[in-house]
C-alpha cells in the first residue's frame, strides 16, 4: 500500500489508549503540550518535532555528553565506524548494510547525501541550512564533491578546512529521509508533504496513530530492522493543551512522563506523589526579550537592502538600559527558584572550558538605567508618565507564546518594571505556532522568547550578520567582529582550543546586548518510577526514549 496513501484507522485498539485511565505494561503515555508543526527532520521547527524525529528516522552516530568536561562523544549506530583523513578535511563514514525502512528498503548513503541536498536547496528553506557551512560545496551549489557516494556503505564529507563542528554536522542529529520515496518530490512541496504527517520510519519506532490534537502513538519495530528497537511496546504522545489538567494526569497516573514540570511544583510533588521521580536537564535553554535591532518595516518594504536602526531598540546603549532596569532575579527567583540562573550571553555554563566567567549579570537599578536613557535623549518631555524622543513616546508591544507560564510570568514583571523607568509596555499572546512565525519572519519589535543551544558551540545561526541566511538572528543583530570571532571560534580542531576566542565572543555580546538575556533555565521531567532507564540530560528532555524500560514491581 502507498504510504502517502495509507488510512490510519481508529480501531478498538486507539480506543485503548485514549480511553483508558490506566494502562497495560507495554505501554508509555507522555503528556505534551501540543502536536509538532509535522515530523520531518529537514523542516521541522519545534523542539517536540525534533524529539518524534529521533525516534523515527536513521542516524549516523549516537550521541553522549560528558557532564564534567562539557564535550560530547560519539558511538555508532547506523554507522559502523568513521575516519577521518590526514589532512582533517574529509571524513568517511562505513554504514551497516542492515537496516530497513518500514516498507523493506535498505537504508543507504544515498538517503544521506539526498537529505542533505533538500536541506542545501533554497526551496525548502530548512533552519537546519548552517550545518551545511563548512562544506565544500562547489559554486554551483552542488554538494557532488561535499560529498561523495563510494557505495551503498560509504560516503566521504569533505570540508572547505578542518573543523570541531564536523562530526556534528554531519551526524544530522534529528535524522535522514528516505530518498526512494521522496526522490521526486518537488523541494519547494516537501514542508506542505503528507509524508510529514505519515512518515516512513527507519528508526525505534514506527508512527502507529496520528490523531491532531489528541495523540500520536508510536509502535516498537522489530530488532532486526533497526539499531535499537523501542524496549516498550508503544509509547503515546497524549496531547494535554492546559498545564493544570498535565500535572493532574502525572499526579493520578493516568500518563506516566510529563515535562515540562513548573519549578513551584516540584516539591509538592516530592511530598505528596511518591509514585513520581523528577529529573532534570540543565542549562540547555535560556530565555530572553528579543529587541528587534533594525528597523524591520523599511527591511521587508526594502526586500533586505536597506538595514537602519530600529528607532527604539537600535542603540546599544538603550539596550543596556533596558536589561538594568529589568528585574532579572525576581523572574528567576519567583518562578524557576534553584532551577534557574540569570543568563549573561548566549553560551552555556555546561560548556565550562568555554564559559566567560569575567562576566557578571548587569544589576537592577532603575535609577541608573533613567540616566542612561536620559543620555540618548529619552525622557518625558510632555510630562504624561511616558518617556519619548523627538515626538516618539517609548511605547511596544512585547509578545509571548500563549500558555507558556514562565513567560507570561516574566512578560508581567519587565512590564512593571519598565513602566516604573517611564516605557509603556503592551503584553500580548499569541497561538504558539504563529508566534513562532512571526517571530522568525522579523514581524515583532519586541518579544520573549528561548533557544536550546546546539550541543557543539556554534552561535552562526543566531548571531552572524548575514540576515537572510540566517533566519533564527531574530533580532537582526549585526557585528563584523562577531562574525569573524564565530569563524576563528569553528577554525580548530580541537574545540578546546576555541576557549578564548568564545570568551572574547561572549565579551562584544554582552557589551552590545542585542537582546536581553534572563536565564538559563532547567527542564523538570516527572516520570512515574516504574518507567526504567530514562535519559534526562543535556541531550534531551526525554533522550533516547527508545531503550525506557517499564518496572516489573
Amino acid at each position: 500500500m502507498n504510504k502517502f496513501n495509507r488510512i490510519i484507522l481508529v480501531t478498538a485498539a486507539f480506543c485503548i489508549f485514549s480511553c483508558s485511565t490506566k494502562h497495560n505494561g507495554s505501554t508509555v503515555v507522555v503528556a505534551v503540550k501540543a502536536d509538532p508543526d509535522q515530523i520531518n527532520p529537514v523542516t521541522h521547527v519545534t523542539a517536540f518535532g525534533r524529539i518524534l524525529c529521533t525516534g523515527l528516522f536513521p542516524r549516523l552516530l549516537e550521541s553522549e555528553f560528558d557532564t564534567v568536561t562539557g564535550m560530547i562523544h560519539y558511538q555508532p549506530l547506523l554507522a559502523k565506524r568513521f575516519e577521518f583523513s590526514q589532512d582533517h578535511k574529509s571524513l568517511t563514514y562505513f554504514l551497516r548494510s542492515d537496516i530497513f525502512w518500514e516498507d523493506g528498503e535498505r537504508v543507504t548513503a544515498r538517503d544521506i547525501k539526498f537529505t542533505f541536498e533538500l536541506i542545501n536547496h533554497p526551496d525548502v528553506a530548512s533552519s537546519k541550512k548552517d550545518q551545511l557551512q563548512m562544506l565544500d560545496i562547489d559554486e554551483s551549489g552542488s554538494l557532488d564533491k561535499a560529498i561523495r557516494i563510494i557505495n551503498d556503505s560509504t560516503l566521504t564529507f569533505n570540508f572547505k578546512q578542518a573543523n570541531p563542528l564536523q562530526i556534528y554536522d554531519t551526524n544530522l542529529q534529528p535524522g535522514f529521509l528516505p530518498y526512494h520515496l521522496l526522490k521526486d518530490v518537488k523541494p519547494a512541496d516537501l514542508r506542505t508533504h503528507p509524508f510529514n504527517l505519515n512518515p516512513l520510519s527507519a528508526g525505534s519506532y514506527g508512527l502507529s496513530v496520528w490523531k491532531k490534537q489528541e495523540q500520536i502513538v508510536y509502535k516498537s519495530r522489530e530488532e532486526s530492522t533497526v539499531p535499537a528497537a523501542g524496549k516498550v511496546d508503544q509509547i503515546v504522545f497524549r496531547v494535554i493543551p492546559e498545564y493544570t489538567t498535565r500535572l493532574t494526569s502525572l499526579k493520578t497516573g493516568e500518563v506516566d512522563v510529563m515535562y515540562p514540570i513548573n519549578p513551584q511544583d516540584v516539591a509538592q510533588i516530592k511530598k505528596e506523589n511518591p509514585s513520581i521521580r523528577i529529573d532534570v536537564m540543565k542549562a540547555r535553554y535560556y530565555d530572553y526579550v528579543g529587541w528587534q535591532n533594525i528597523d524591520q518595516k523599511i527591511y521587508h518594504e526594502s526586500k533586505g537592502t536597506i538595514i537602519k536602526p530600529h528607532p527604539l531598540f537600535g542603540n546599544k546603549n538603550v539596550r543596556k538600559a533596558l536589561t538594568i532596569a529589568i528585574n532579572r532575579q525576581e523572574i528567576v527567583e519567583g518562578f524557576l527558584g534553584e532551577y534557574g540562573q540569570q543568563a549573561v550571553s548566549p553560551i552555556s555554563p555546561v560548556f565550562k572550558w568555554a564559559i566567560n566567567d569575567s562576566l557578571r549579570p548587569l544589576p537592577y537599578d532603575p535609577d541608573l538605567a533613567k540616566r542612561m536613557l536620559k543620555q540618548e535623549n529619552w525622557f518625558d518631555h510632555d510630562g504624561d508618565g511616558v518617556i519619548d524622543r523627538d515626538g516618539r513616546k517609548f511605547e511596544f508591544n512585547l509578545y509571548y507564546d500563549a500558555g507558556n507560564d514562565r513567560r507570561e510570568f516574566a512578560a508581567l514583571i519587565i512590564q512593571k518594571n519598565l513602566e516604573a523607568v517611564g516605557i509603556k509596555v503592551h503584553v500580548q499572546s499569541v497561538e504558539t505556532n504563529v508566534f513562532y512565525d512571526n517571530e522568525l519572519k522579523k514581524n515583532y519589535d519586541a518579544f520573549i522568547s528561548g533557544i536550546g543551544v546546539t550541543l557543539q558551540i556554534d552561535p552562526t545561526s543566531e548571531w552572524n550578520s548575514d540576515l537572510k541566511k540566517n533566519t533564527y538572528n531574530d533580532v537582526s543583530y549585526q557585528n563584523a567582529e562577531v562574525d569573524k570571532l564565530i569563524e576563528k571560534g569553528k577554525s580548530y580542531i580541537n574545540p578546546l582550543d576555541a576557549a578564548p576566542t568564545w570568551k572574547k565572543f561572549q565579551a562584544i555580546i554582552y557589551e552590545d546586548q542585542p537582546a536581553t538575556f534572563l536565564f538559563w533555565r532547567d527542564e523538570i521531567v516527572g516520570y512515574n518510577k516504574r518507567i526504567k532507564n530514562t535519559h534526562t540530560s543535556i541531550l534531551g528532555e526525554i533522550d533516547k526514549y527508545w531503550l525506557w524500560t517499564i518496572s516489573s514491581e
